[in-house]
């Protein structure tokens, strides 16, 4: 290990993920702004997938540690208590892992967890090291065996960091006076309004001059595609000539979920529907869109609907989880119930006949995004790795 710079703060990334998803984009889009900050990040995670690609893309350091699989403690049933076995096996996975982090941790100035599954290693693993621990919760976690490990994990930490009120209130008591609410951000370099691509334009749609709805994320129950899919069925007079593009992959869905959700789509919508997969030139793909629906069941930001309001697109989303945080209805975006089509078609066609309101919403979301664009919670996660860095972390038998 290279000698340390006394004047930068080394903090070490952990995900146990090989896939790159939303955790992992937000990290990724800090790694420069933090470095301008005399912050440096390594990620240790699993070798060998996407995630450690595109890391090594940035020229940034990386650790690769083969941690064990965590199989989780819900029953068989998903319902009750698991089973003693299950229970002990998952104990000894988490010693396992503690002692790979603890042991490179040392190495580091602070801990940081940005992986629901290494929430609770990280910061044990931090007590172990000696190190000052930060876990950054992303999930929304139903109630359960599972709200109380996250709970006593930020209890744990030297402090736990929540991306949007919902998800904060998913810790308990116990651990509620470790947490802070630092939303995520939208690069305004890389999102913003701009020429429609022709090329992007005709990828998306069969008819480049209808209005154009679309999706972008994961083709699951949870992102509720179905929904918007229904909803556009739904939609008559002028607005029924409105096209929808489903952008995302099936990466976590249910088997059959995404057959269904296109076989449905393409008997209701014909020509009127498109589904791409997932691009890497979303704010291109953004830019072509009129209005970015999000119909997730509870989303915990929503960051693609900052992304699409960045972008100078009307916005819808669901009432349920981080949305609400910034999308306040009728002013810079419409809210709807969530798994309501009906209300979903409503606010579609509003903003499918309505130009004028359709640009105002357009304009108070830009208005919006440049409030929180990365360089502030650069700022703002620079500032909170310095101060907790300073501190000294615990010892594993020391009171929180």
């Amino acid at each position: 290990m290279r000698d340390k710079d006394p004047t930068r703060l080394r903090v070490l990334e952990v995900s146990y993920s090989r896939q790159v998803w939303g955790a992992e984009l937000a990290t990724m889009a800090l790694a420069g702004p933090l470095a301008r900050r005399g912050i440096d990040l390594t990620l240790a995670s699993p070798p060998g997938g996407d995630l450690e690609e595109h890391w090594r893309r940035l020229a940034l350091p990386f650790v690769p540690l083969a941690f064990p699989d965590h199989l989780g403690l819900r029953a068989a049933d998903a319902q009750g208590r698991p089973s003693v076995g299950q229970f002990g096996r998952e104990v000894l996975t988490t010693a396992r892992s503690v002692r790979m982090i603890a042991g490179t941790a040392r190495g580091f100035d602070l801990v940081h967890s940005n992986s629901l599954w290494a929430h609770l290693d990280c910061a044990i693993a931090g007590r172990l090291a000696r190190r000052p621990s930060i876990i950054e919760l992303y999930d929304l976690v139903r109630p359960g065996l599972g709200r109380k490990v996250l709970t006593a994990a930020a209890a744990l930490s030297s402090t736990a960091v929540a991306i949007s009120q919902a998800v904060a209130d998913c810790i308990g008591p116990r651990g509620a006076g470790h947490v802070r609410i630092v939303a995520l951000s939208v690069d305004l370099d890389r999102f913003g309004p701009g020429p429609v691509s022709p090329q992007v334009r005709r990828h998306l749609t069969s008819d480049e001059s209808a209005p154009l709805v679309g999706i972008v994320g994961r083709i699951d129950p949870e992102k509720g595609v179905d929904v918007l899919v229904k909803a556009m069925g739904l939609l008559g007079g002028t607005a029924a000539g409105a096209h929808l593009v489903v952008v995302g992959s099936a990466a976590l869905a249910p088997d059959g979920y995404p057959e269904r959700v296109r076989a449905e789509a393409e008997r209701t919508l014909g020509d009127r529907v498109r589904f791409v997969g997932r691009t890497e030139d979303v704010p291109g793909t953004l830019r072509a869109l009129d209005i970015l629906v999000n119909a997730s069941v509870a989303e915990p930001f929503g960051l693609s609907v900052l992304e699409a309001q960045a972008s100078g697109v009307a916005v819808v989303g669901t009432r349920a989880g981080g949305i609400p945080d910034f999308v306040f209805d009728g002013d810079n975006g419409l809210l709807v119930p969530n798994g309501d089509a009906d209300a979903l078609a409503k606010a579609l066609d509003r903003l499918i006949t309505d130009n004028d309101l359709r640009a105002r919403l357009a304009e108070r979301g830009r208005v919006t995004a440049q409030g929180r664009g990365i360089e502030a919670r650069a700022d703002i996660v620079a500032e909170m790795y310095r101060d907790v860095a300073h501190r000294r972390a615990p010892a594993p038998g020391d009171a929180s």
